[in-house]
């Protein structure tokens, strides 16, 4: 019996391309919800980051019945305070002058749900320290990079690795999909 492909409920890049590196179908569709009405649900925000993650996938299951969806969200967390993607090149140096010096965590939620029900949802933190940064190697950066659309205001994966001095989880972990080891909970459900 052929099984259906994943349905990665997400429109992020750098996710397809993890899920790429393993021998498994998928698809890509984006979610259906409005991020900024959901984010008034709550105020704790790893609570809103799950719900984030859980109503992206579901928000989806009408669309693919019997499919597997896997729904993501990631923040960037300096205490209380939610850095979103920048959009622009001020906030993204704004950003980076608050994080320089600082241990700051990436927050980040992953959901499967099948038919309208959850059937996995896990949260992983990553502790990330940022080394003291000048105002000129923060504006180099942004420049270098161009990390606009990227919660936290860096893209590790090309040159934000350099700006930490201490990092603690993976790769993809810190890139916003750890499908390594979420397919290891994806192969109990297919």
């Amino acid at each position: 019996m052929k099984r259906n492909p994943l349905v990665l409920g997400s429109s992020s890049k750098i996710r397809s391309e993890i899920i790429s590196k393993y021998d498994y179908p998928y698809i890509r569709r984006n979610h259906k919800i409005n991020e900024e009405e959901e984010k008034l649900l709550f105020d704790d925000p790893i609570k809103l980051n799950l719900h984030l993650a859980t109503q992206k996938s579901l928000s989806l299951s009408n669309d693919f019945k019997d499919h597997i969806i896997l729904g993501c969200d990631q923040i960037c967390l300096l205490d209380r305070e939610v850095f979103s993607k920048p959009n622009t090149v001020t906030n993204a140096v704004n950003n980076l002058k608050k994080l320089s010096g600082k241990t700051h965590q990436l927050v980040g939620s992953y959901v499967f749900t099948q038919n309208n029900s959850v059937l996995f949802s896990e949260t992983v933190i990553v502790n990330m320290e940022m080394r003291i940064l000048t105002e000129d190697e923060i504006i180099d950066y942004v420049k270098l990079d161009n990390p606009l659309k990227s919660c936290g205001s860096y893209m590790f994966e090309k040159n934000g690795y350099k700006l930490f001095s201490m990092v603690d989880g993976s790769i993809e972990d810190i890139n916003g999909l750890p499908f390594g080891n979420l397919l290891i909970k994806l192969k109990e459900y297919v």
